[in-house]
């Protein structure tokens, strides 16, 4: 099966259920899973707001925010997709149908003008903004695979200059990262948007690496949470209903996160209102930002009482 194809029945299984999983798609599409996360990167990168949704249930999906605009197809392309449906005889004939009906419905119909197409990023709309700016020197520089000088800025806030090869754009959870060779690292990095603070093409051919791959093996670990009942409403922004388990004085909630992901500043949002139970190693790096927070409050109040 061609790229193409597998990238049409993806997005017919991602408009037709919520979450799907790595392994159904892979096991339907007769590949391996490392081609899926290729292909739905790739689903990325044409702007579908493509989403990884962790947990028991977990897979992928489609922003639940995200709806489909009459005018995010112009009626031309929407009839090529419709015929290249059709002449797909070997490939989910039945999901393809659905597709095409919804597809057909959106045709010249001004009954679908509030559609809309909300923003596939979690960041305010000046941010996003800036970063739709850098999508275009950075889609340029891949399409004429030239070399580009940034300056990068770590989550530790450590700033650094790169030359980087790039080769893809991904939308994962919400923000947008580049996937490039770094010549500082000698290897392949993912390099957030919003930390890209400077970007400048050069005139150099890039490098490419093919065959080689990054890692896209996650480490899941299993966290264990107490809140106040008072943050309920909040936690169905975060969390799964089989994850909360609900107590007369307090909420238990018990979910696997990504063990690369720094989970601290989303502890933060909580305040006095959370406390970890595990992991340990969770429960300490927790403690000792509490700690250092309540040291600066200190220090801060100290020093405006000096005369």
């Amino acid at each position: 099966m061609i790229k193409i194809e597998r990238l049409l029945s993806i997005l017919v299984a991602l408009l037709n259920k919520e979450v799907v999983s790595a392994d159904e798609l892979a096991k339907k599409l007769e590949v391996s899973k490392r081609t899926i996360y290729r292909d739905i990167e790739s689903l990325g990168l044409s702007g579908l707001p493509v989403i990884t949704i962790h947990g028991r249930n977990g897979g992928v999906g489609l922003m639940p925010s995200y709806k489909m605009d009459k005018y995010l197809f112009s009626d031309k392309e929407k009839l090529k997709i419709i015929e290249s449906l059709r002449m797909q005889h070997n490939i989910l004939q039945e999901d393809n149908q659905v597709l095409i009906e919804k597809l057909e419905n959106l045709k010249g119909d001004e009954s679908f003008s509030n559609l809309s197409f909300y923003s596939p990023t979690i960041h305010r709309t000046e941010i996003e903004q800036e970063t739709k700016e850098k999508l275009t020197t950075l889609r340029g520089a891949i399409s004429q695979k030239k070399k580009l000088k940034i300056k990068y800025i770590s989550l530790n806030g450590d700033i650094t200059s790169r030359v980087i090869s790039p080769s893809n754009i991904v939308l994962t959870n919400g923000s947008w990262y580049l996937e490039a060779y770094c010549e500082k690292r000698k290897d392949r990095r993912m390099f957030k948007l919003t930390r890209i603070r400077e970007h400048f093409l050069i005139d150099e051919k890039s490098i490419q690496m093919e065959g080689k791959e990054i890692d896209l093996t996650t480490i899941y670990e299993q966290a264990e949470l107490i809140f106040h009942r008072n943050q309920l409403g909040k936690l169905y922004d975060f969390f799964l209903e089989e994850e909360i388990e609900i107590q007369n004085n307090y909420i238990k909630v018990n979910f696997k996160y990504d063990s690369n992901r720094n989970l601290i500043p989303f502890l933060l949002m909580f305040g006095s209102t959370v406390d970890v139970i595990n992991p340990q190693t969770l429960k300490q790096e927790y403690y000792n930002e509490l700690n250092k927070i309540h040291k600066k409050i200190n220090d801060d109040n100290q020093l405006s009482y000096i005369p």
